[in-house]
């Protein structure tokens, strides 16, 4: 939430950017402290360059003695204040070291089995961002539940149903994506160094992220993120100059990875079951829509005879 989530409102709290060393400081205290109401508690790997911190976020799984409550932890914590969004809750915490002054702690209460994936999908800020961008012109989304394959069939009438879920499993989506788990796992130094990486994408081509080409959600993050928004407008330009790239040089095509998936991840059962059931219920659908319509024909005309019959005899009378 950026740090301001107790800035708002009728009493707003001061929740000032912490410099690295007490950020950090902060991190491993917080970390013990959650770690006793938590089996997993963890926080993701830091985006690169960051001067100051506007909050501390942790994730969290696996209560110890569930059901927890928000409440005994803002106890233990001793926070003024607490907000509930659920699955994230935000805590002020008072600052160390300037007086009536707070710090951010955001805790993301994770399911049961999506604690690894959640962590790893907010690593290093907004690398998923970039990676997601690049990946979607190829029929993949990534999103905090996982690798998914949209099947083009039925994605233009319902997104939702042309989901098909690969993998959970970190280091799977990176070798598929053709990215180096090493890299991956540790803080990168440099932001350029984390635009290098995302360019190493396999998926990657410079062409997808032209500003005529994004899609709504890209344009926002193009306002609403300023990563995002450098690595379009400063990175890409410079790295691609005097640089001829072709759309199709390595022969990827989203029609390829498509069947590449299914093997890959042996959903191609699963994907030709969805697309059999899709058929026949478009097709169900389509015969009562017809049925629908010669029904409403078949009314009119039949309103139609009634009306000149009455014409008729009236005449006659």
């Amino acid at each position: 939430m950026g740090g301001k989530a107790f800035s708002h409102g009728p009493e707003p709290l001061s929740t000032p950017r912490m410099p690295p060393a007490l950020y950090r400081c902060l991190l491993d205290r917080f970390h013990v402290q959650l770690a006793t109401f938590f089996e997993q508690v963890a926080s993701p790997v830091e985006a690169p360059e960051k001067a100051t911190f506007g909050d501390i976020d942790l994730l969290v799984a696996t209560p110890r003695n569930p059901p927890f409550t928000v409440g005994a932890i803002a106890i233990v914590l001793n926070a003024k204040r607490t907000l509930s969004f659920p699955p994230v809750y935000s805590l002020a915490v008072p600052h160390p070291e300037i007086e009536g002054n707070f710090v951010q702690l955001d805790i993301q209460v994770c399911e049961a089995g999506h604690f690894e994936w959640e962590l790893f999908h907010k690593n290093h800020g907004d690398l998923w961002n970039l990676i997601g961008t690049g990946i979607r012109p190829f029929g993949l989304t990534a999103n905090d539940m996982g690798l998914y394959l949209r099947i083009p069939e039925i994605e233009h009438e319902n997104r939702k149903r042309a989901m098909v879920f690969l993998t959970a499993e970190p280091d799977s989506v990176l070798s598929f994506l053709g990215l180096d788990s090493t890299s991956f796992s540790r803080p990168f130094d440099t932001v350029e160094a984390m635009f290098e990486f995302a360019c190493s994408c396999r998926f990657f081509r410079p062409q997808t992220y032209k500003k005529d080409g994004l899609k709504s959600n890209d344009r926002k993050r193009m306002i609403q993120r300023e990563i995002f928004k450098r690595f379009v407008e400063e990175f890409l330009p410079k790295r691609t100059l005097g640089v001829q790239h072709i759309e199709d040089a390595s022969g990827l095509t989203r029609e390829v990875v498509f069947e590449e998936a299914l093997g890959h991840f042996d959903k191609r059962q699963e994907v030709e079951t969805r697309i059999r059931e899709w058929r026949q219920e478009r097709d169900d659908f389509n015969r009562k829509q017809a049925a629908r319509q010669w029904r409403k024909e078949q009314a009119m005309k039949d309103d139609a005879y009634t009306e000149a019959w009455i014409q008729s005899s009236e005449s006659k009378a």
